[in-house]
């Protein structure tokens, strides 16, 4: 398709707009279970559809696994499994050298193309080899995209290292997944520590379980909800560690709880704490932040864009469990520190926009952009 095909189709009162990423629309209890990314991917996609686009859902676990393994060539196959020709393709960075070759196929059709990013792999590789294998490819995607879609500052500044303009950036933070709280969470007699996010080595989940047993807050209980299954392996070593501290009726795995069930944790708890490796933004501490929880966490990544260190919460390097202990003990030994971070938090997290702001400005810019792109 060339540019001069851009507008609308039959059917279609605006355009279509093929998303190729990793929501699953053929399973409507999931999309009603969706959390990161992929919901961020499909509010996204949900706007354009409300704003008159016709939107196509690709799920790229639905390619068979050699296509997935091979990468390149499942560009091709997701064309002849789609419904196009389209106007935009609008993918994430997450699915690496598989989004390159979309980028290019999309390309020679005479495609507008649209980066989301929400991460980047090559800044959560430990081996140096592969670190520099997802650089290169990152950077080559990122050169690609006509117009590129960051959910924070962090993103952003590292964008422009790889290159990129200011003005084909536009900075999109995540809308919130709870309500905000009527007040700031305070309590005299805390003991309720929260953790959000599945079991894997990313959320320092076993860092926070040390952090817990080191603290010498003997009161203290972890609730942690999220997958248990995340990651293969993990679980085992975190429910070893918990025995081996003795804090099995201390810590206790909730699994994968409904928006009710979550509420209610939030609503119970007297602080957060996630303590990530990495951050692309950081959805769960947006949403204790919201319901007025003072926060623990890290230096990594966004979360420092999110979180002001001795304001709304308190952060320390990524992996150091015994100052995340150290922060544990000063939170509640300290009820008007704790009381003090609540208030900065909830303040920080009014200014946090909602689902309906993001998405509506997200769209206004890729129109517009893709307005002049067809007028090139």
């Amino acid at each position: 398709m060339s540019t001069a095909d851009l507008g609308p189709k039959e059917g279609s009162s605006t355009g279509r707009l093929l998303m190729a990423g990793y929501v699953d629309t053929t399973d409507p209890a999931r999309l009603g279970r969706l959390t990161g990314g992929i919901l961020y991917d499909f509010m996204m996609g949900e706007r354009f559809r409300a704003s008159g686009w016709d939107v196509e859902y690709f799920n790229l676990e639905s390619l068979p696994r050699y296509a997935r393994m091979l990468k390149f060539p499942s560009a091709g196959l997701i064309s002849s499994r789609s419904g196009g020709p389209f106007d935009i393709l609008l993918t994430d960075l997450g699915s690496s050298s598989l989004t390159l070759g979309l980028q290019r196929r999309a390309q020679r059709s005479g495609l507008f193309t649209v980066l989301i990013c929400h991460h980047f792999r090559s800044q959560l590789e430990r081996t140096l080899p592969r670190r520099l294998l997802y650089t290169y490819t990152e950077k080559r995607i990122v050169s690609e995209a006509d117009f590129i879609v960051a959910i924070s500052e962090s993103t952003v500044r590292r964008l422009k290292e790889l290159g990129r303009s200011e003005q084909d950036i536009l900075l999109a933070r995540p809308g919130l997944n709870v309500q905000l709280a009527d007040e700031p969470r305070y309590r005299d007699d805390a003991k309720r520590l929260l953790l959000v996010g599945n079991v894997e080595t990313r959320k320092g989940i076993l860092e926070a379980v040390k952090a817990l047993a080191c603290s010498g807050i003997e009161h203290a209980e972890l609730y942690i909800a999220g997958e248990r299954d995340f990651e293969r392996g993990y679980l085992e070593k975190v429910e070893a560690c918990i025995g081996e501290l003795h804090l099995d009726g201390r810590v206790h795995l909730l699994g994968r709880l409904s928006d009710e069930e979550l509420a209610l944790e939030y609503d119970m708890a007297d602080v957060f704490i996630l303590p990530s490796c990495w951050e692309g933004y950081g959805m769960a501490i947006a949403e204790a932040m919201a319901r007025g929880l003072p926060v623990i966490s890290t230096t990594a990544g966004a979360i420092p864009d999110l979180v002001s260190d001795g304001v709304s919460g308190l952060l320390v390097d990524p992996g150091d469990w015994r100052a995340i202990g150290a922060a544990i003990h000063r939170l509640f030994s300290d009820p008007d520190l704790r009381k003090s971070l609540a208030e900065g938090a909830f303040r920080s997290a009014v200014l946090f926009p909602s689902w309906d702001d993001m998405t509506c400005m997200v769209f206004e810019a890729v129109e517009s952009r893709v307005r002049q792109f067809g007028n090139a």
